[in-house]
């Protein structure tokens, strides 16, 4: 066996079984668990609540209004009047309902004053539910036509063919969102780990005797290898946990016949799987191999954080902009956002999933990636190469730069 299969096999048999791995894995899997199934179990019964109501006025309006309510409210009780002004008490004696509506009419029409729990999201879904009153009311038509009248259906509809529906392109959305979070936890908390671990090795002397021996590029090779190869289990691990409890939540929000939010089942295509895999495995070997350089140049393992700081700054934007990308993902800002080194992995892999990439921007981003990939590492492996054996201080920009031109 090579040696960079040697320290490869090494490397990766000590991640694989230390306790932060396990840790790290379980952890993932139960919030993802967590994430797919608490929905289910509390959405429910919170959507109930907030959306029980109890009308108070003359029959004249409180029963169209009860009857115009029943898509969005739960009219627990409608009263002619009320003694005194609503109290928490008095909603939690009606079913514990979110708000006690009196309807009046005035010289302007119909009137409405809500005693609510929370008056930040209530207003504008009523007052659009009760509009066919108001209409109503100043044309003297009945209410059952006015409402038929203003129901107008849209049937959107994706010029592309990608999407069959509103939907399916929201679920979409929420895939994208979910793998490049995923993204950004392996890429992040990995490198990191590399980061680490060149820092004990140097800091405790180790590297000393390593470089002695093998190669430093090789070395710095097979670190980013079997981390790697540790990153892709943690991600089928958490990604399988993921599909199977968004499964099994969907089926029970289905069987229930509930309007609880769910994380439902995460449906990709093998394009996305396989840009996924491209993208992850092309932005963790330019983090890696900047992470490893940067912790070959510290004396003090205290360092650590103020040398990682800036190489986070480009993860952050990355998932910043591939906000943007959900929502304008074939916007000429964003083809061209998809072409940069070390944020095209999460914007080119989100505009994959939300929308139909031209598979020459796919191929052009890969291979810029790519490229960056190999001359960082060129790069970081001198880097790494003189900062294994650079002690006492911590080397000046110009001596880096003198590296480099060697």
């Amino acid at each position: 066996m090579s040696t960079l299969g040697v320290v490869f096999v090494a490397e990766f048999g000590r991640r694989i079984r230390s306790r932060a791995f396990l840790v790290g894995t379980i952890l993932g899997a139960a919030s993802l668990l967590l994430i797919a199934t608490i929905p289910s179990f509390l959405g429910n019964a919170l959507s109930n609540a907030s959306k029980r109501v109890v009308l108070v006025g003359d029959p004249a309006l409180t029963v169209p209004a009860a009857s115009l309510l029943a898509r969005d409210f739960d009219v627990v009780a409608t009263l002619p009047q009320l003694d005194a002004p609503p109290t928490p008490a008095f909603l939690d004696a009606h079913r514990k309902a979110a708000a006690v509506a009196i309807l009046r009419r005035d010289a302007t029409g119909l009137r409405v004053v809500a005693y609510t729990r929370d008056p930040s999201s209530f207003r504008s879904v009523f007052g659009r539910d009760l509009a066919p009153i108001q209409v109503a009311l100043a044309t003297g038509a009945p209410v059952e036509r006015v409402a038929a009248h203003l129901r107008v259906p849209v049937d959107v509809r994706d010029v592309e063919g990608r999407f069959a529906d509103v939907a399916s392109a929201d679920a979409a959305k929420g895939v994208a969102y979910v793998f490049v979070m995923l993204l950004y936890l392996a890429i992040l908390l990995n490198a990191q780990q590399i980061m680490t671990s060149v820092a004990e090795e140097k800091t405790s002397r180790i590297a000393e005797l390593l470089v002695a021996t093998i190669d430093p590029s090789q070395l710095l090779a097979a670190k980013i290898l079997a981390t790697a190869a540790t990153a892709f289990i943690q991600l089928a691990v958490w990604v399988a946990t993921g599909i199977l409890a968004g499964s099994a939540a969907a089926t029970t929000f289905s069987s229930n016949q509930s309007s609880a939010p769910s994380i439902g089942v995460l449906d990709v295509g093998a394009v996305q799987i396989v840009a996924f895999v491209a993208f992850f495995t092309v932005g963790f070997a330019q983090y890696g191999v900047l992470y490893a350089a940067a912790a070959s140049l510290i004396n003090r393992t205290e360092d650590l954080g103020s040398v990682a700081a800036p190489l986070v700054v480009p993860v952050i934007a990355g998932i910043l902009l591939a906000q943007f990308g959900l929502q304008f993902p074939n916007s000429p800002q964003m083809a061209i956002v998809s072409f940069i080194p070390l944020v095209s992995p999460f914007v080119m892999f989100t505009r994959e999933v939300v929308s139909n990439v031209p598979l020459w921007q796919l191929a052009l981003s890969l291979a810029i990636n790519v490229a960056t990939a190999v001359a960082l590492a060129y790069l970081a492996g001198k880097v790494y190469r003189v900062g294994l054996l650079l002690y006492g201080r911590s080397p000046s920009l110009k001596q880096i730069a003198a590296t480099l031109r060697t």
